[in-house]
């Protein structure tokens, strides 16, 4: 009970820390000069986890920390056309980012960036009533980026698009030599 209270609160906290950081970056062209404004967006990049990416400059607003996934068979089989992503990555990445009138159930039509900033149209859905998925523009990514199971590690951050307020995903992978899933351990809550 320890444990879940105090991860809580750093949890919290970081809501609070990454708020003012953001809040802060907002009055970045209102009131900073060009060159400040660089500084300030730099630095803050320095602190929060958030992509590299040229051509994403300017679309970030706020942004989960990133999270790990090994791809499965499923998730890089051509007639399932699905990644599928851990609920408690969901829950720490997604869920605070979300509008409440977003349904997962339904659907959210959410834009997918590669380390290109390459964009692949797709929906976040919760599948058969308990699994999270990214779907229909998966596959083309997959191809793109010709994943394999097991081998390939996905480094995903969840963000709000800071002129449409849309829901974005980006999404990174690095390929190991290692051919045998890894469980991820379990902690007793």
């Amino acid at each position: 009970m320890e444990q879940k209270k105090a991860k809580k609160i750093d949890h919290e906290e970081y809501k609070e820390i990454y708020g003012a950081a953001l809040c802060i970056s907002s009055f970045k062209h209102l009131i900073l000069s060009p060159e400040s404004a660089m500084n300030l967006q730099a630095s803050l990049q320095a602190t929060i986890d958030i992509p590299r990416v040229p051509s994403l400059n300017g679309l970030i607003g706020r942004c989960s920390q990133p999270f790990e996934k090994q791809l499965t068979e499923t998730d890089v089989n051509s007639k399932q056309c699905r990644l599928s992503i851990n609920k408690v990555d969901v829950e720490n990445a997604v869920m605070p980012l979300l509008k409440e009138e977003e349904d997962v159930e339904k659907g959210i039509r959410v834009k997918v960036y590669d380390a290109n900033g390459k964009e692949y149209p797709m929906t976040f859905k919760l599948w058969a009533h308990k699994l999270h998925v990214l779907k229909e523009g998966w596959i083309e990514f997959c191809t793109d980026h010709a994943l394999l199971a097991h081998q390939d590690f996905l480094k995903l951050w969840v963000f709000r698009n800071l002129h449409t307020q849309d829901l974005c995903f980006f999404i990174t992978s690095r390929r190991l030599q290692e051919f045998q899933p890894i469980k991820k351990r379990r902690l007793n809550a």
